[in-house]
């Protein structure tokens, strides 16, 4: 009987690691993601996400090739974006997860600064032992 129980309690202890290992994992991909936003690096957004990723954005559907072509503009002007994370939510369900988080970008352009705060979610696959963002939903804050 000792020895089922002791099975048991490390079952439980094994899993409980393995998620927050995946968590860990998730909020990771999020923050690779924006770090690929902040770089303008085309590549490195796509690492992160599928091949049929979707960004609801200020009231419109995006796809990757739509957020490349509004992120071509930017490139070579020299703008510095600082993003920062309070995770909110995250939530597992077999090779699925969901997670809610405030997103703040300090942007510097000279001595010119801006903050921009949003409130985001994100559904995320997970597709050989990484998770990618499928689905990304973004509200801006005041």
């Amino acid at each position: 009987m000792k020895k089922i129980c002791l099975l048991i309690l490390l079952m439980i202890f094994s899993g409980v690691i393995v998620a927050q290992k995946d968590q860990q994992a998730i909020q990771a991909t999020i923050v690779g993601f924006f770090n690929g936003l902040s770089l303008l690096n085309a590549d490195t957004l796509r690492y992160y996400t599928t091949a049929d990723f979707e960004l609801l954005e200020d009231g419109e559907q995006w796809t990757m090739d739509t957020l490349l072509n509004k992120m071509a503009p930017m490139k070579g002007s020299n703008v510095i974006r600082i993003n920062s994370f309070n995770f909110l939510t995250t939530r597992i369900h077999g090779n699925t997860a969901w997670v809610s988080y405030d997103n703040t970008a300090d942007y510097q352009l000279g001595e010119k600064r801006q903050q921009v705060r949003w409130l985001e979610s994100a559904v995320l696959v997970k597709n050989k032992d990484r998770w990618i963002i499928q689905l990304l939903h973004s509200t801006k804050k005041n």
